[in-house]
């Protein structure tokens, strides 16, 4: 067995989850209306970093206007391609098994 390395700790074991209240989603937007105007007020104050302003905008936009579709693309800005190079497959078919598939579009 190789020596403790220095420096480096031991893995920590997982600590346990704690219980999520069950209405914990509507304790939280109970103070939506409280939040935005935190928002708000961040983003309306010159005193507060620009980082901080920035963030707190996209966030109010985000949540009024929903978030931006992102558009996906392979790497040359063409479709995306999975390519499947093995399928175990118990039948005794010649052919290799093709599977196609169209990417939807978001209007």
């Amino acid at each position: 067995m190789p020596a403790p390395q220095e420096g480096v700790d031991p893995p920590r074991k997982p600590l346990p989850r704690k219980k999520i209240p069950r209405d914990l989603r509507s304790l939280a937007r109970g103070h939506t209306e409280l939040c935005l105007k935190v928002l708000a007020g961040i983003v309306s104050q010159e005193a507060v970093p620009a980082a901080a302003r920035v963030s707190a905008a996209g966030i109010l936009l985000d949540r009024g206007w929903g978030k931006a579709p992102q558009a996906l693309s392979g790497e040359d800005g063409g479709s995306i391609q999975v390519i499947i190079r093995s399928i175990a497959d118990t039948t005794e078919e010649s052919e290799p098994l093709l599977i196609e598939h169209e990417t939807q579009t978001r209007d």
